[in-house]
């Protein structure tokens, strides 16, 4: 069955926490309880929810230190002496204290990805290239002098100059590339090559802390209360995923409050779909091959909300370059970019009707709902407006 489109009622009452970033990140686990708990001498990197009262004297007071603040989300990122953390736990004004986690990145011609969702009608038969929609890809950054790629600019939150999100990976302009490659006699081409698109680079590397992601979700928020009404984000695309953590949850519903479309990669470990792709108010994405399989890898589950082609897809890289990768990571930008180019031709539409619309109009492939969720993503149909009738 796939996964409900629900209006969260109680999203406006919850609390967000802001939380700070480290140079030393914690290991992954699938349990933070257990992180926590070993860590019992010494200090450690806690991302900190909070209610009303800022817990900046009780952090001090345990002798620990902010490391950093979010503007729009209620969370500090701070270090703790590791015995202090179960007193501070028992703050009535505290929500959670949860370790700094990473999560892993899930890795002109017509890539047979963008041609197997329709993107090619649309940009052949009309106007709509994704124009006027802005798109942020919070990833390892992206190539700022790439010759197929054009941006309305990047901001980093892993580097300690933010104007320099320069992608030294080259998963982030990978995954730029299969949304907006420019249109041109060059390389390849986007799904939706004429959209507004922001390079936010929240890792340097192939972890991501949960702390930057928020500081990544922060500056997509920000954006909605700038002084310049044609730079909100309304489009967040993430290729990564992990356990589940509360700091990352609270600042992803505060996104979810701007009406902006959450799109996230389910995984590739094969199993259940991870987080944050797992969350309802996200859309999960899985990952299909070049003949309409699940590919091998591809997490599934009552969550995915669509399937798009993640395998062997050709996009930009680093360096001025072109690569094939394949992931769920690919998967969930072709989506991102459908919506796009859906919004460009529905200009007056709310995240919800965009939602709606791309399930009204993906295509069944016969596959069990847990792998292809409302169908392959349909750029042309979502775009142009031919329904399929789906209302599971």
């Amino acid at each position: 069955m796939s996964k409900v489109l629900v209006l969260l009622l109680t999203v406006a009452a919850l609390v967000f926490v802001v939380w700070g970033c480290s140079q030393d990140r914690t290991p992954m686990s699938s349990d933070p309880e257990t992180v926590l708990s070993t860590a019992r001498v010494g200090q450690t990197d806690v991302l900190i929810g909070f209610k009303s009262e800022h817990p900046g004297r009780a952090i001090q007071a345990a002798g620990g230190s902010i490391k950093r603040e979010y503007k729009y989300v209620p969370i500090v990122f701070a270090s703790l002496p590791a015995a202090a953390v179960d007193a501070l736990r028992n703050n009535p004004n505290v929500l959670y204290v949860e370790p700094d986690m990473t999560r892993t990145l899930v890795a002109q011609v017509l890539d047979w990805g963008v041609d197997r969702v329709d993107a090619e009608y649309v940009h052949n038969n009309s106007n709509y290239t994704g124009a006027g929609i802005d798109i942020a890809v919070l990833d390892t950054g992206g190539d700022m002098d790439h010759p197929d790629l054009t941006w309305a600019g990047g901001y980093s939150v892993a580097n300690s100059d933010p104007n320099d999100w320069e992608d030294k990976n080259g998963h982030g302009t990978h995954c730029a590339g299969i949304i907006s490659a420019d249109n041109n006699t060059i390389g390849v081409v986007g799904v939706a090559p004429g959209c507004d698109i922001w390079a936010v680079q929240v890792s340097r590397t192939s972890l991501i802390s949960i702390s930057d992601i928020i500081a990544g979700i922060d500056w997509c928020i920000a954006t909605h209360h700038d002084s310049d009404p044609n730079n909100d984000i309304k489009v967040m695309s993430m290729s990564f995923s992990g356990p589940s953590s509360d700091a990352e949850t609270t600042a992803l519903l505060a996104a979810y409050n701007e009406d902006i479309l959450l799109v996230a990669a389910a995984g590739n470990s094969g199993g259940p779909v991870e987080y944050p792709a797992a969350h309802s108010f996200v859309m999960a994405i899985s990952a299909s091959t070049s003949t309409d399989a699940k590919a091998s890898y591809s997490c599934y589950g009552p969550e995915i909300e669509h399937i798009a082609p993640g395998s062997s897809i050709y996009s930009t890289y680093k360096g001025g370059k072109y690569r094939t990768m394949s992931g769920t990571s690919m998967a969930c930008p072709m989506v991102a970019g459908a919506a796009v180019l859906a919004w460009s031709a529905h200009p007056g539409y709310s995240r919800d009707q965009i939602r709606t619309l791309l399930h009204n109009t993906g295509e069944d492939i016969g596959l069990s709902s847990d792998y292809q969720g409302y169908g392959l993503i349909d750029a042309e149909n979502a775009t142009l407006g031919t329904t399929n009738g789906n209302d599971y």
